[in-house]
């Protein structure tokens, strides 16, 4: 199993007030740490129009750890795709590629935030069709020499990249939520999955689910790679562990994903502003894995047992992780 692991330090915070400058050195002397500390992969989000300064470019981010780095892979988590013209996109993955020798990975998400699909002027019912187009272009886009494209959303015709990148193709995943729909989305059209946070039995759901549609659509059983996003919080012992997730439920976590529809109910509807005491609320608080060293290794085994390949841990305990947890998987 991989552990990849990304910037916290652009992530602004209204009871932990920084300067967005401080932010983006903070994301780069992360990027070097987590290289030292032998992580595979080093990622940057996407959002818009935030108070916070939240990263609207994540391209542009890890071509600036890029820089300061040598063999760590540098992977969006998650570039929202249907915001971009897909060959816009390829042209500038490609770009990054070249830059880094060839270290990227695309985690590739649809978007869920409104404010996002208005401010850009871009509709957001039709963004996972578009996901799935955007995904072929990006992959024929850094595989092909000239190619021709046409689907119900996007058209090219002897369409050629430049610069090429050193990868043909650029490693690309689709980063769904946690969603049967969004999984079997994945499946069927045969793209590697990576999902949201979830609980284990969750997570276990939709990987079949997933991997179900894959194998009805035809595609083989390398084709169906799943990584997952893991929150983890360690501590000597759980009351420490849960006091650390308490802090960031309390300053980050119940803005984020209370406010902004990040939620989806069973019938695909995202929820706005629920109480604290919703179902798909407090599902994510589940998900979100508390307990000591030694458990949060039985916990990543389960998923490596799943057959997941890759954990992104966003944990600022990163030297905890590599001292403790991934000597345990090498």
């Amino acid at each position: 199993m991989e552990f990849w692991t990304g910037g916290a330090g652009l992530a602004r915070m209204r009871a932990m007030p920084a300067s967005l400058a401080n932010g983006y050195d903070s994301f780069v002397a992360d990027a070097v740490k987590a290289e030292e500390l032998g992580f595979a992969a080093y990622g940057a989000p996407e959002h818009h129009f935030t108070y916070d300064g939240f990263i609207p470019f994540p391209l542009q981010a890890l071509a600036a750890a890029a820089a300061v780095t040598t063999t760590i892979r540098l992977v969006t988590g998650a570039m929202l795709l249907p915001m971009y013209d897909p060959l816009d996109a390829a042209e500038a993955a490609a770009t990054l590629d070249v830059i880094s020798g060839g270290r990227v990975r695309l985690g590739l998400g649809m978007g869920y935030r409104p404010m996002e699909f208005d401010g850009i002027g871009t509709a957001k019912r039709t963004r996972g069709a578009r996901l799935v187009e955007a995904i072929e272009v990006l992959r024929r886009a850094t595989a092909e020499d000239t190619f021709d494209f046409e689907g119900e959303h996007y058209r090219y015709e002897g369409a050629s990249l430049r610069p090429v990148p050193v990868q043909r193709p650029i490693d690309i995943w689709f980063c769904g939520g946690t969603s049967a729909r969004a999984a079997r989305r994945a499946g069927e059209a045969g793209l590697p999955y990576w999902l949201a946070n979830s609980p284990f039995e969750v997570t276990e759901s939709i990987v079949h689910e997933y991997r179900r549609a894959g194998r009805e659509a035809g595609w083989p059983e390398e084709r169906l790679r799943v990584a997952a996003f893991k929150d983890v919080f360690i501590g000597n012992t759980m009351p420490e562990a849960e006091s650390l997730r308490d802090v960031m439920l309390d300053v980050f976590y119940e803005e984020h994903i209370l406010g902004y529809g990040y939620l989806v109910d069973d019938s695909g509807r995202h929820v706005y502003n629920p109480p604290r005491d919703h179902p798909m609320y407090t599902r994510f608080v589940d998900s979100l894995f508390c307990g000591t060293a030694e458990m949060v290794v039985e916990e990543l085994k389960r998923y490596e047992a799943l057959g997941v390949e890759a954990v992104f841990l966003p944990s600022p305990q990163r030297g905890l992780i590599a001292d403790e947890i991934m000597p345990e998987f090498t």
